[in-house]
């Protein structure tokens, strides 16, 4: 099994352990480089079916804030989600703003 560099926090609502990946101290992935990701090849699954601009999209502001306060999410990972999100396909875009609505009315 691969092995990378993580942190271990408790879901407050479980009191289960949650990994994650280690970032920087300003919220930046260990493994994001100058020209992107440093274990792309070999990145684990979280990062393959991530999709930052669906997660900006998805979440209201107040959740993504909460987010970053709880040290679940990064600020860096939100501003990537919204620079990017005209690369977002129409269709895909409609799609996460009916699941926006769906969750969060």
């Amino acid at each position: 099994m691969e092995s990378y560099r993580h942190r271990v926090m408790t879901d407050q609502a479980t009191g289960k352990p949650v990994f994650l990946l280690a970032t920087e101290a300003n919220g930046q992935c260990v493994y994001l480089g100058a020209s992107g990701c440093t274990i792309y090849d070999r990145r684990p699954l979280l990062c393959r079916s991530f999709d930052c601009r669906e997660h900006y999209l998805i979440l209201p502001k107040q959740d993504r804030d909460n987010l970053v306060k709880l040290g679940l999410s990064s600020r860096a990972v939100f501003n990537a989600g919204r620079a990017r999100l005209k690369s977002l396909s129409a269709g895909k875009r409609r799609e996460c703003l009916e699941k926006r609505e769906e969750f969060f009315g």
